[in-house]
């Protein structure tokens, strides 16, 4: 069955570089340490060219700046590419962001962060003023158990705009085949997110990780993120702290985070390998290809990123360190557990969405 975007993942050479790539980026034929040195050489870096003449020739001997710029700028603009739509890539590229701008997978999960962030905002009893809300300041509030089923109910509706637009082949499967593949990564990226954002938020306090997109909890006030809660707080309350998903554990994942301290690249491959990790999940035979031609082709991407713009030959070590990641934050047997005994508890009632969310997984 043709599939949206297949006819562009064939190998091709970079018209700017004449390095071989598999995807074509910014409109373009063009390789991805282009697309990322385009997006930002685009912030207003002064550059000069090396040979003085302002025109070094395109192909593999390429070694200038300037022209490199140029020469991209040339080609977008000869493509008809918008502005705005050559800061993103084709759907299987998604691997780059960089601080300020955001392409395909970059600008699909800073449409994610941005959904979450308006949601959550605004079902707050007293929204914010629109002048203070933005992705980094938040505002972000301690969590509670009400906030979470907010927050895991938009992060759901987020995820699924997400993977049908940066893959694909996902918005064309069965409405419960796309659900089950959410659900199934639902407790995994919401951790390692959570932890990892946590880390650029709150750096200095390492007990914390996101709950939502604006709300944290942390071992040192989980007496308030059940404030709001029914049934036996106490008994919920030292649950927590001795169950599987220990909070405790929260400074832990910091640290190994922190310690390998993945870019915004290496986060957003993790974060879709992650997503194309099916684990036990039975599907039919065409998503698990989709699932590993996916994956080959994010792979591909950060081999080349090491090599062309990290300038890394030998990384090896460094992406069993973020593969790492998968099984580390994969707890949803746990979360399962733990919101069964909440349950019991009389903590989440039976038509809690949190509560829904793990029964139907």
């Amino acid at each position: 069955m043709p599939v949206k975007g297949s006819s562009r993942q064939i190998d091709r050479d970079c018209l700017v570089c004449g390095q071989n790539t598999r995807i074509a980026h910014l409109g373009i034929d063009a390789c991805r340490a282009c697309a990322v040195f385009y997006r930002r050489a685009r912030r207003g870096q002064d550059l000069v060219c090396r040979s003085t003449t302002g025109g070094c020739p395109r192909g593999k001997t390429l070694n200038c700046k300037r022209c490199r710029l140029d020469h991209i700028e040339k080609l977008v603009n000869q493509s008809g590419a918008l502005p705005e739509l050559a800061t993103a890539s084709s759907s299987a590229e998604q691997i780059e962001k960089d601080d300020s701008n955001s392409p395909s997978e970059d600008s699909g999960e800073r449409t994610m962060c941005w959904a979450r962030l308006m949601g959550e905002t605004q079902s707050r009893s007293e929204p914010p003023h629109p002048l203070e809300i933005s992705l980094e300041t938040g505002p972000f509030l301690p969590a509670t158990i009400g906030s979470l089923a907010v927050a895991n109910r938009i992060l759901l509706t987020a995820l699924l705009e997400f993977a049908s637009s940066v893959f694909p082949e996902f918005g064309q499967l069965e409405k419960k085949e796309k659900w089950d593949i959410v659900v199934n990564n639902f407790y995994r990226v919401r951790l390692l997110e959570g932890c990892y954002r946590a880390g650029i938020i709150y750096p200095d306090d390492m007990n914390k990780k996101f709950a939502g997109y604006t709300t944290w909890m942390s071992i040192d006030n989980i007496e308030y993120f059940y404030s709001d809660a029914k049934g036996d707080k106490a008994k919920a309350v030292e649950h927590i702290q001795h169950s599987t998903i220990r909070l405790p554990d929260v400074r832990k994942a910091r640290e190994v985070i922190q310690r390998v301290n993945p870019c915004l690249e290496e986060f957003l491959v993790v974060l879709c390998i992650m997503f194309w990790s099916l684990g036990e999940m039975t599907v039919r035979d065409e998503i698990t290809r989709i699932g590993e031609t996916y994956t080959e082709a994010i792979l591909k991407e950060l081999h080349a990123f090491y090599r062309e713009h990290m300038k890394i030959d030998d990384y090896a070590t460094r992406l069993g360190q973020l593969m790492m990641f998968i099984p580390m934050f994969d707890r949803s047997k746990d979360m399962k557990e733990h919101f069964e005994v909440l349950h019991l508890l009389g903590v989440l009632p039976a038509d809690n969405f949190t509560y829904l969310l793990q029964k139907s997984n």
